[in-house]
């Protein structure tokens, strides 16, 4: 006890969520760099397809990581609170029950995704030259998705620890090893496989590594198979089977898009929808990190009992992230249609509209994500869930017949129709709820500075788009998204953060600052 007691003291929540921010964005635009270079160099080994199938296996590949019921979130939300209250023994048996649980699952993996593998080429009418090669790819995808779900507590661990930046040190070095295999791979001639032997080297020394590390951080930690219990699995899987139905309406909200394109209107239309939105996408990773670094400290706070913390936390993380994701979608847009017209050429560009619909997205997405942290950071998974179901599953109709009648824009505009319908302010209900607050005043504090950062950046993305398309190229691109990412900045700073939240900002950046510099006093000494 005294070890985890003494471990609380050395570091702050927030030195630990600093630390997670600012490696998660070095990872995250490290990702982002490499996914740029990487897309024009693989394409140049593979026809639209051959990508095309790739990118498929993936989405299928993410249906069957909800085999594990939802135990690694579950895992995670319950240590975090654990760790408000350090409890080593209660610890152990849940490391030791999610563990060998999911070495289970990995075997049920294995099982269900080689039938899947099977079916894949003919489910999606790929061409027959390429069927064997896309059913091997799906074979060996199955296999990595199994090895990490049999791993995936240790990184649960890690989280939960708020060591994200552990984490994030680890996915360093796997875009490394897994760009470097790529590449030679790829001249060498291994076409589709070099994408997904790469990953599995990369994947396998990721997992490795992070089992390491958690041991070291927590050396009490004892994964044995006595202290597995059934009773501790029926929690874990109570509350993991909720989390595990929201990744599965989540799927059908983040993923389907591409799966839908592919069997309503063709396959090589999904090459088109995913360079269109790889912009957004990789942005959005960047995004992501503001409330998934939250998560840990927010469940400390809920398990410690300091509400009245956990909800200025919330209020701070709602202005920074649903203000960021306006400004980040607005500059994306202004500049994607010359980056994407350049980066892989015009017919690889799916137009303006099918780019706007994407940018709302965007919006819509990270506007519950706050929601979504401090929800389930108090365990409030069900109520969630649920909406998200209905969300997941409006969603998937709506999809189809507007895919039918316009497209691949009817596929990404339904996406954000099911969104304001269901989650867009069912969410904000729940949490008005749980902290005890009116609904319509609660919302309002919240959205109103929000809605008009919107406004202002609705008059302003078309004007500099409209510049950024004459002047064309990599150019135009840059011109568009720093000037709209300037402006939507600067309005960012004065209309929706307010005094505290500016105030905290700064503090961060100082300490950050004051790190860098100790940093460097002690490398030049």
């Amino acid at each position: 006890m005294s070890d985890f007691k003494g471990d609380l003291r050395k570091g702050t929540k927030t030195r630990n969520y600093i630390a997670g921010l600012t490696t998660g964005y070095v990872f995250m635009f490290a990702n982002v760099l490499v996914g740029l270079w990487m897309t024009p160099f693989t394409l140049r080994f593979l026809d639209r397809e051959q990508y095309a199938i790739f990118t498929m296996s993936g989405d299928v590949l993410m249906w069957l990581t909800l085999l594990d019921l939802g135990i690694s979130a579950g895992l995670r939300v319950q240590a975090a609170q654990l760790m408000g209250r350090p409890d080593p023994e209660r610890l152990n048996r849940l490391a030791s029950t999610a563990f060998f649980a999911q070495n289970f699952v990995g075997l049920a993996v294995l099982v269900v995704g080689s039938g899947l593998s099977i079916g894949f080429p003919r489910f999606f009418n790929i061409r027959p030259d390429l069927q064997y090669d896309a059913m091997m790819l799906m074979v060996l995808m199955v296999v990595g998705a199994a090895a990490s779900l049999a791993m995936q507590t240790f990184s649960a661990l890690l989280i939960a620890k708020q060591q994200i930046h552990v984490d994030n040190f680890i996915g360093m070095l796997n875009i490394v090893i897994r760009t470097v295999l790529t590449v030679v791979l790829l001249e060498a001639g291994w076409g589709l496989y070099s994408l997904v032997t790469a990953n599995l080297a990369a994947k396998g020394i990721s997992l490795a590594l992070a089992s390491v590390r958690t041991f070291r951080l927590l050396p009490e930690l004892q994964i044995r198979y006595r202290h597995a219990s059934w009773e501790t699995m029926r929690g874990l899987a109570h509350l993991g089977v909720w989390f595990s139905l929201g990744s599965l309406a989540g799927l059908a909200i983040s993923s389907l898009d591409r799966l839908v394109t592919a069997k309503v209107v063709s396959v090589d239309m999904v090459t088109t929808l995913t360079l269109t939105g790889r912009l957004y996408a990789l942005s959005g990773g960047l995004l992501y990190q503001i409330t998934e670094t939250a998560r840990p400290m927010l469940g400390q706070m809920i398990g410690a009992n300091r509400m009245s913390d956990a909800l200025r936390s919330y209020r701070h993380l709602f202005a920074i992230s649903t203000g960021a994701a306006i400004v980040a979608a607005a500059s994306m847009w202004a500049g994607n249609g010359s980056f994407v017209s350049r980066w892989v050429g015009p017919a690889n560009y799916g137009g303006v509209w099918l780019d706007l619909a994407l940018a709302f997205n965007v919006i819509l997405n990270y506007w519950v994500l706050p929601n979504r942290a401090i929800l389930s950071a108090n365990l409030t998974v069900r109520s969630q869930t649920l909406v998200r179901i209905v969300e997941g599953a409006f969603n998937l109709v709506l999809s189809v017949v507007l895919g039918k009648i316009y497209g691949v824009l009817g596929v990404i505009a339904a996406t954000g129709i099911a969104g304001l319908c269901t989650s867009m302010w069912y969410l904000p209900l729940l949490t008005a709820r749980m902290f005890q607050r009116p609904f319509a005043r609660f919302l309002w504090e919240d959205a109103s500075p929000s809605l008009a950062l919107l406004a202002s950046m609705m008059v302003i993305a078309p004007a500099v788009r409209h510049i950024a398309m004459n002047i064309g190229g990599y150019e135009g691109a840059a011109a568009g998204v720093i000037l709209t990412g300037a402006c939507g900045g600067v309005l960012l700073w004065f209309i929706v953060l307010d005094k505290p939240v500016r105030a905290r900002i700064l503090g961060i950046l100082g300490q950050i600052t004051q790190r860098a510099r100790a940093q460097l006093t002690g490398a030049s000494q």
